[in-house]
C-alpha cells in the first residue's frame, strides 16, 4: 500500500522554498552533500519564517537575523525589535516525517544557549551572533526589553511535558521573578501550517462583536460605543494575539506595574473593571448591525471586517492573561468600547485617530505630585537657599544640570538615600509607584516637611557623582559584570549613601566638596564588591531581574555587610 504524501508538510515546504530560496545564508554548508544543504535551508528557513510571522517584520530582515550553524550554542535565530522593546530567540527543527517534537536534549542545549546570551557571554557564540553583538548589548543593557523564546518545528506532537516543557518552564519560573521577563512560544506543524496557508500574518482580522447597552455616532463618521463583555476581549487575544493592534501601535508589553493593576482589578472585583478602566477603541473598514438584536440598544452583534485596535493593547493583553488564571472573574468584568468605521473617511484619517488616542488626556501618577505643597515649597527653597531651579511638574523644561534638578532625579536620588533598600529597589522597578498616593508612603517618606532643600540638593549631586563614576567603570566591564554595573545602579547608589553621613546633609557648613570625592571613592568599592557577591551567590539571575526583587536585593545586602572591600 502506497504511503500517503504528508500535506502540511509539503505544503510548508513549498511556502519556504518560495519565500526564502536565495535569502538563506548556506556558504558553511560548501563540499556537503544535497542533501545536507538542503536539510539546512529548510531549518534555517523555518526559523525566518517563524520568526516573520511572530515579530512582524519582512523576509529579508528575518533571514538575515538566521544564525543556525557551527557554534550556535543552540540559538537558530534571533532579532530585537528596538521599538517593541522585544528580543525574539529561536530554535527550529525540520522533522520530514511530521510527527515527533523535539528532544530534551536540544531543549536543554537552546535553553543554555538563551543564559549564555543572557550573560552576555558571546565568546559561546559563532560569527554570525558576534556581528549583532552591539545590537544584542543594547537590548541586554535596556532593563524595559523583554525575550520571548521561540520554540517551531513541523512535528504534530507537543513538547514533552515531563521533559523539554518543564525545563523550559523551570527557567522562566526563575528569570520572572519579580516581573514577567521571558515567555515562550511554541510554532509547531498546526502554526507553520495556518501560517504557510495565508491564515495568520497579513490576512485581514473579521470579528462580529457583541455590544451592550450601545450607542451610535453619525456625523461626521460612523462609529459605535458600548460595553464589550471581557470574556470576548480575551477570545479575540487567543486567536489573533498581536496582530490584533495597529502597526504603528506598541504591542502588549506583558508584566508591568499597569496590566498588573489591570489583571488586579479584574480578577479581585470584576464588577468595577469598566469604571476603572480607559477602554479600547477599534478601527473597521466596514461595521454592519446584524439584524438580530435589531429595534433595541439593549445589546447589538456588528459585523465588523478589517479590524484593529488602535488603543487599549495593554487591556487587551491583561484582560487575555488574566483569562488563563480565573476565567470564572473574567466572565463577570465588561469594558468600555468604542467602533469607528473608517467606511467613507478621509485618507490619513485612520493615523490620526491611532496618533491622538494615544497621546491625548494621559495622567501619570507624577501629574499628581503637583498638587502638593511640600513641592512648592522645596522649589522657592532652592531658589532662595541654593540659587538651583527646581521642576516637579509634567511639561515643564528640565533645567541644565548645573543649573538644577527635576522631580525624577530628585526621587530617584532621595530613595536610594533612604535606609529602606526596598525604596531603591522600586526607583529601579517601577518609580511611579513612588509617587502613586501623594498622602501616604512611600511618597510621604520621600517628601515631608522634614526634607530641607539643602538636603534634597546634595542627595541629587551625589546621585550624580555615582551616576558618572559608574559609566566611566562600565567602560572597563565586559559581559555580565557590565550588565550588573548598569542594571545595578540604584543598588549601588543606595550603598554609596549608606556609608555617608547622609545626616549632616542638613548643615550649610558642610564641606560637600569631600563628600562628593568619598562618594566616587565608595562608588568603585560598592560595584567592585556587588560584582563579586552576585556572580558567586546569584548566578542564575538575571541582572535586570535581580537589582527589581525586593528579597535577593535585601540577600546582596547582607551579604555585602559581611565582607571587607576588595578590588577585581
Amino acid at each position: 500500500m502506497a504511503t500517503l504524501p504528508n500535506i502540511p508538510i509539503m505544503r510548508i515546504r513549498s511556502t519556504l522554498e518560495k519565500r526564502y530560496s536565495g535569502k538563506i545564508d548556506l556558504q558553511d554548508c560548501d563540499g556537503r552533500s544535497d542533501n545536507e544543504k538542503e536539510s539546512a535551508f529548510l531549518t534555517r528557513s523555518l526559523s525566518a519564517f517563524a520568526l516573520a510571522q511572530l515579530a512582524g517584520i519582512d523576509d529579508n530582515i528575518a533571514a538575515a537575523c538566521v544564525v543556525d550553524g557551527y557554534d550556535d550554542n543552540g540559538i537558530d535565530a534571533i532579532y530585537y525589535d528596538n521599538n517593541d522593546k522585544k528580543v525574539y530567540i529561536i530554535q527550529s527543527k525540520w522533522m520530514e516525517s511530521g510527527k515527533d517534537s523535539p528532544k530534551q536534549g536540544d531543549i536543554q542545549k537552546f535553553l543554555k544557549g538563551f543564559k549564555d546570551f543572557l550573560n552576555a557571554d558571546f565568546g559561546q557564540f559563532n560569527e554570525k551572533i558576534n556581528k549583532m553583538k552591539d545590537k544584542l548589548n543594547e537590548a541586554l543593557y535596556d532593563a524595559q526589553v523583554r525575550f520571548i523564546l521561540v520554540i517551531t518545528y513541523t512535528g504534530s506532537q507537543p513538547l514533552a511535558e515531563k521533559h523539554a516543557r518543564h525545563d523550559v518552564e523551570d527557567l522562566l519560573k526563575d528569570l520572572n521573578d519579580p516581573i514577567e521577563l521571558v515567555t515562550y512560544q511554541v510554532f509547531s506543524q498546526k502554526e507553520l501550517y495556518n501560517a504557510a496557508a495565508g491564515l495568520a500574518e497579513g490576512s485581514p482580522i473579521n470579528l462580529d462583536i457583541l455590544i451592550r447597552d450601545w450607542g451610535q455616532i453619525d456625523q461626521p463618521y460612523l462609529a459605535y460605543y458600548g460595553q464589550l463583555d471581557a470574556v470576548d476581549v480575551a477570545s479575540w487575544w487567543q486567536s489573533y494575539s498581536d496582530r490584533l493592534f495597529a502597526p504603528n501601535l506598541r504591542k502588549f508589553l506583558g508584566s508591568t506595574e499597569v496590566n498588573e493593576s489591570i489583571m488586579a482589578t479584574i480578577t479581585n472585583t470584576p464588577e468595577k473593571f469598566w469604571y476603572f478602566n480607559n477602554g479600547i477603541t477599534i478601527l473597521c473598514e466596514t461595521v454592519n448591525q446584524k439584524p438580530i438584536g435589531k429595534g433595541s440598544t439593549k445589546s447589538g452583534v456588528f459585523e465588523c471586517k478589517g479590524v484593529s485596535i488602535v488603543n487599549g493593547a495593554q487591556t487587551v493583553g491583561s484582560i487575555a492573561k488574566a483569562f488563563l488564571i480565573n476565567p470564572d472573574k473574567v466572565r463577570q468584568a465588561r469594558v468600555s468600547g468604542r467602533l469607528i468605521s473608517l467606511d467613507n473617511c478621509p485618507e490619513g484619517f485612520a493615523t490620526e485617530v491611532t496618533r491622538a488616542a494615544n497621546t491625548q488626556n494621559k495622567i501619570e501618577h507624577r501629574d499628581f505630585v503637583s498638587l502638593d505643597t511640600e513641592q512648592k515649597r522645596l522649589q522657592t527653597d532652592l531658589r532662595i537657599l541654593c540659587d538651583k531651579e527646581y521642576v516637579y511638574k509634567s511639561g515643564d523644561l528640565k533645567p541644565k544640570e548645573e543649573l538644577g534638578c527635576d522631580l525624577e532625579e530628585a526621587t530617584i536620588a532621595l530613595a536610594c538615600a533612604n535606609s529602606d533598600l526596598e525604596l531603591a529597589v522600586q526607583a529601579k522597578r517601577e518609580i511611579g509607584k513612588l509617587w502613586e498616593d501623594t498622602e501616604k508612603p512611600p511618597y510621604r517618606l520621600l517628601f515631608n516637611s522634614r526634607l530641607s532643600a539643602i538636603r534634597l540638593w546634595r542627595s541629587v549631586e551625589v546621585f550624580r557623582v555615582v551616576e558618572a563614576e559608574l559609566k566611566k567603570l562600565q567602560l572597563g566591564l565586559e559581559g555580565r559584570n557590565r550588565l550588573i554595573a548598569i542594571h545595578g545602579n540604584r543598588f549601588v547608589l543606595h550603598r554609596v549613601f549608606k556609608s555617608l553621613s547622609i545626616e549632616k546633609f542638613d548643615d550649610m557648613d558642610l564641606k560637600f566638596k569631600d563628600i562628593r570625592i568619598s562618594a566616587a571613592s565608595e562608588t568603585k568599592i560598592a560595584l567592585f564588591n556587588l560584582i563579586k557577591i552576585v556572580n558567586s551567590g546569584f548566578s542564575n539571575s538575571y541582572p535586570a531581574n535581580l537589582f527589581k526583587n525586593k528579597s535577593k536585593c535585601i540577600e546582596v545586602s547582607q551579604d555585602l555587610d559581611e565582607i571587607k572591600d576588595i578590588s577585581i
